[in-house]
């Protein structure tokens, strides 16, 4: 992989510049200079930025990376191109940020977006512009993460000289993330939970084993030895003792089922015996209340003879039942038809008398005949003058309306020049409004300008807000490591102490057992005298061991480094500090100058003093839209209003034109209604009196007419009525003869009927018959009380034939005496059922704990191997081993580090002329679990190794160096990753002498020059003079910085 271009647009300091890597393709390094915060750094956190969508640096976000100078319509973008073999790839990157609208005014926040192009040649063969595929298509090609990626590529400022004095597990953590080793603290987490899940198995078994060895149910013979043996916990025996118990079980569960059998048996005898027994008396009892029914059967005997007859009765009188109501009909319609033949003849004597009265009333009407002639006369010459009257009439009433049409066009004459008049005065007022647009635009785009300058107040204020905040923290993290390396100070103080003190009394303490082995003439170890007249005395105290001194003072160099460690931290963080509160003056006083505010004011103020602005700001464009409004509504009512006055003009001269021709139309009228009104007589009535006259002759000869018309017709209807009754009376008389003839002939049969039954007809056998009709509704019941008699006679009959032929010639049976014996019999049965049932749940019990207990010493015992196994496992894996502390995971982190100081050992000799050498602590590495991961170095001219905490600075920095090329390198031959063919290295160089500054740049040249462009991040003004290809990043004073590029002449 080889950068070709990275352009930057309102990215972090730089507006719109374009790194050119192919300039320096040639040069096997090259420098990147400029002042401390000038952006140097930022040129890979863009390449960063674009290939894993996050910067170098834990402490810079890629969201934050947006230039502070960037206007809302500034857009950030990161364009990074490189090669990899035949292929060209463009990478575009855009943050998610906030930008203006592109349509109308205000903001929006913009999605963040990805787009990666794929070249061959000058021919596009794939672009993708989603982040997922994106991420996955360069993670496929480049097969590292963006951790990684910073791994091998940039050298951070001070990260690699940290690595190298890192304690054990802070390199475990780095290396960790590098080498994705989590997958053996994973195996190592699982056997440990797989370990902890069988050994609580392994207890749940036992408590299992000895719950169910708890329930097993004893015999009384076998119970005090079943105790002794469960105390002793020999299971075996129980289990022996059990199958024992259990075959004897079995045994007595047979002999009861044989006993029962028998007792079954009996029992059975007895219950068939009862049943018989009780079926004998229950005869027996029958027998008596069936004979006591049949007695009372007979009883009734004569009562149901009668009732036969009865019924025998009813059945006559219901064949006669239709003839005699056949007679009963025919006598209601001889009475009906008689009555209708005297209404009839009544009807037809009105009839008669109506005619008479209509024959007089017309002769009375006979001078009406005159009286119409004559009116009818005068009609016709009143109506002669009918067509007169009514011109006359149209005329007056057109001429009225003629008169009312020329006041009303004269009102609308006057409306019409009323209206032209307001709608000039309208049209004035409008233009009036018109006549400030250009204000009012110009307002409009002052506004515009006041919005942008706005939204950049509220990115500084949001921005200063927010570093304010970030300053807070600062000083709050300030003052607590303050604490926290105080408080850590004097415990490490305090543990040095006593740490000296326990190392003086295990000194004396060894010095007292040295004296009680001096004797008198041998030299003393310490003053060498032969002579000792005072050896030293115990104390009487508790000798200290040597473990614990060693213990003691190991904590106190472990809180020592801490301390020391706090310390570090809390000047950092009070550099961090100086450094933001430099960064909140500086947006402090951007603010003010932007917002004009005093160079006094606070952030608060400045807060305020935006919202007020805002305030006034959204005021005056709602004062302005007002306007904007008013000014369309006033050039829209200004065109409707110009329209409106040449429709109104056109309206007044039609009004004028119509009055003058409306008034010569009455003129007229008014000169032909004098000519038609001397048409009429001289005394004639007026027109009101004229119609009312004529209505009233004309209602006269229509109510003469009418009356005349209505004595005719009276006289036609009642001679037509006298038609109809005379009709009828003569078909009532026909009916009647008719009916009267039914009549006799019903009659007639009725009385054959009676003869025959009673040899004799009267008023007693009509009653009888009378009487026998009301009762035919009870026939069908009497018929089934009937029939029940006699069905019951013959059941009870049956029955107690068939009784006594079961009950004759049998002995009374002895029932208490067999139910006694039943009884007893029936408590046998149940007495031997509940004793097997006692057995056999006993022995089913039993048995099915001895299968769960037997399954359970089979299962337990494959357990306890596999813990075994397990625990063994664990133990090597976890650093848990009698003859290793290294964990699997710390061992396989160990491997990787052997190798990148295998690597690096190649470097290290060229960088210090084979004087140093890493090597691992071996001491720490086969005592610590947690350690392993300590490096010395070799020095080759002492012969021996030390701690890489005693290189000098310089030293340091050569070491660190060749450390981090060789993590780089073994990075890329372990996952495979591509090459990366250049490098950047951040700062370091200014702790170098002159020296070992030149062995550094021709070492770099040599070793990594051949392979990959190198780059060099340093503000260090050496490095200026000793390499001449460079890239300049110059800061122009206001948080921007531009690209320059110097060559080797």
């Amino acid at each position: 992989m080889s950068p070709v271009t990275l352009h930057l647009e309102y990215f972090g300091p730089y507006r719109d510049e374009t790194i050119d890597f192919t300039k320096f393709a040639a040069t096997p390094l090259f420098l990147i200079s400029g002042k401390t915060g000038s952006g140097k750094t930022t040129i890979f956190d863009g390449m960063c930025y674009a290939l894993f969508n996050q910067t170098s640096g834990v402490d810079r976000e890629a969201k934050s990376m947006r230039s502070d100078f960037a206007t809302m319509t500034d857009t950030t973008r990161v364009t990074f191109t490189f090669t990899h073999r035949d292929r060209r790839y463009e990478i575009v990157r855009e943050p998610s940020q906030i930008l203006a609208k592109k349509r109308g005014t205000g903001v929006h926040e913009a999605t963040a977006s990805v787009t990666l192009t794929v070249f061959a040649g000058e021919d596009e063969v794939t672009q993708l512009t989603k982040e997922g595929q994106v991420r996955d298509y360069l993670q496929e090609l480049l097969q590292m993460d963006g951790k990684q990626f910073a791994q091998i590529v940039l050298l951070p400022q001070g990260q690699f000289r940290k690595f190298l004095i890192a304690p054990s597990e802070d390199k475990a953590a780095v290396l960790e993330q590098l080498f994705n080793t989590t997958i053996f603290a994973r195996w190592t987490d699982q056997l440990k939970r797989q370990l902890k899940q069988n050994e609580a198995a392994n207890r749940q078994t036992a408590a299992t084993q000895d719950r169910l060895l708890d329930e097993l149910k004893w015999t009384p013979v076998n119970q005090e030895r079943a105790q002794a043996l469960l105390a002793n916990h020999q299971t075996p025996d129980l289990l022996t003792l059990m199958a024992s118990q259990q075959t004897t079980t079995q045994q007595d569960v047979a002999a009861v089922q044989a006993t029962l059998q028998t007792a079954d048996h009996r029992h059975s005898e007895l219950v068939r015996q009862d049943e018989q027994e009780r079926l004998f008396l229950q005869d027996q009892q029958q027998l008596a209340q069936q004979r006591t029914a049949q007695k009372a059967l007979t009883a009734q005997q004569p009562a149901m003879d009668q009732l036969q007859q009865r019924i025998a009765e009813l059945e006559w009188t219901q064949q006669l039942q239709p003839q005699w109501q056949q007679r009963t009909r025919a006598t209601q319609t001889v009475a009906q038809r008689q009555q209708q033949y005297q209404q009839a003849q009544q009807a037809l004597s009105q009839a008669q008398a109506q005619l008479a009265t209509a024959q007089a009333d017309l002769k009375s009407q006979q001078p009406l005949v005159a009286k119409l002639k004559q009116a009818n006369t005068t009609l016709a010459q009143q109506q002669a003058l009918v067509p007169v009257y009514q011109r006359v009439t149209e005329l007056k009433q057109a001429n009225q309306q003629a008169q009312t049409a020329v006041e009303q066009a004269t009102r609308s004459v006057t409306s019409s020049q009323t209206a032209v008049t307001a709608n000039q005065a309208a049209q004035k007022k409008h233009q009036q409004v018109i006549d400030r647009q250009t204000e009012i635009y110009a307002t409009q785009s002052a506004l515009t300008k006041r919005q942008a300058t706005l939204e950049q107040q509220q990115q500084q204020l949001t921005t200063l807000q927010e570093t304010t905040r970030k300053q807070a923290d600062l000083e709050q993290r300030q003052q607590d490591l303050t604490a926290q390396a105080t408080a850590a100070t004097a415990t490490a103080t305090q543990q040095r102490a006593l740490a000296e003190a326990k190392n003086q009394e295990f000194l004396r303490h060894q010095i007292v057992l040295l004296s009680a082995q001096l004797t008198e003439g041998s030299p003393c170890p310490v003053c060498g005298s032969v002579h000792h007249p005072h050896p030293a005395a115990t104390t009487g105290a508790a000798a200290i061991s040597e473990d614990e001194v060693k213990r003691l003072a190991a904590e106190a160099q472990q809180r020592e480094q801490q301390a020391t460690q706090l310390t570090t931290e809390l000047k950092s963080a009070q550099q961090q500090l100086v450094e933001q509160q430099a960064v909140v003056q500086k947006g402090l006083t951007t603010l003010r100058q932007t917002m004009a505010q005093p160079e006094t004011a606070a952030l608060a103020q400045l807060a305020s003093a935006y919202q007020d602005a805002v305030t006034a700001y959204q005021a005056d464009v709602a004062q302005n839209r007002q306007q904007l409004t008013d000014l369309q509504a006033a050039q829209a009512a200004l065109t409707e209003l110009q329209t409106t006055a040449q429709t109104l003009t056109e309206q007044l001269t039609a009004a004028t034109t119509a009055v003058k021709n409306r008034q010569a139309t009455a003129d007229k009228l008014a000169t032909e209604l004098a000519t038609e009104t001397k048409r009429l007589p001289v005394d004639a009535p007026t027109v009101a009196d004229f119609d009312q006259q004529l209505t009233a002759l004309t209602q006269q000869i229509k109510q003469d007419q009418q009356t005349w018309d209505d004595a005719n017709a009276a006289v036609q209807q009642a001679k037509q009525q006298v038609e109809v009754r005379q009709a009828q009376v003569t078909q009532a008389h026909q009916e009647f003869d008719t009916s009267q003839a039914d009549l006799a002939t019903a009659q007639a049969a009725v009385h054959e009927q009676l003869v025959a039954q009673f040899q004799a007809v009267g008023d007693d056998q009509e009653a009888l018959v009378t009487a026998a009709i009301a009762e035919l509704p009870t026939l069908a019941t009497k018929r089934q009380t009937l029939q029940d008699f006699q069905q019951q006679q013959a059941q009870l009959a049956t029955s107690i034939a068939t009784l006594v032929k079961r009950t004759q010639g049998k002995p009374t049976p002895q029932r208490e005496q067999t139910q006694a014996q039943l009884v007893a019999a029936k408590a046998q049965v149940t007495d031997l059922q509940e004793q097997q049932r006692q057995l056999q749940n006993l022995a089913d019990y039993n048995a099915e704990r001895v299968t769960q207990l037997k399954q359970l010493i089979a299962d337990q015992a494959a357990t306890l191997k596999q813990t075994q196994e397990l625990t063994e496992l664990s133990g090597v894996v976890n650093g848990d081993g009698p003859n290793s502390k290294l964990g699997l995971e710390r061992y396989v982190l160990q491997t990787y580090l052997r190798q990148i100081l295998t690597v690096g050992n190649h470097r290290l000799k060229q960088l210090t002329n084979g004087r140093y050498q890493f090597v691992i602590d071996e001491a720490q590495a086969n005592s610590k679990k947690r350690s392993g991961l300590e490096i010395n170095v070799y020095d080759d001219h002492v012969g021996e190794q030390r701690s890489v905490h005693t290189l000098s600075g310089g030293e340091s920095f050569i070491a660190s160096l060749a450390l981090a090329l060789a993590l780089g390198e073994v990075i890329q031959q372990t996952t495979g990753s591509v090459d990366v063919d250049a490098l950047f290295i951040d700062e370091g160089f200014g702790s170098l002498d002159e020296d070992a500054l030149m062995t550094a740049l021709e070492s770099l040249e040599t070793i990594e020059g051949k392979h990959r462009m190198i780059g060099i991040i340093s503000h260090v003004s050496e490095l200026r003079d000793q390499v001449e290809n460079q890239l300049q990043v110059v800061a122009n004073g206001n948080g921007e910085s531009t690209i320059r590029y110097h060559a080797a002449e």
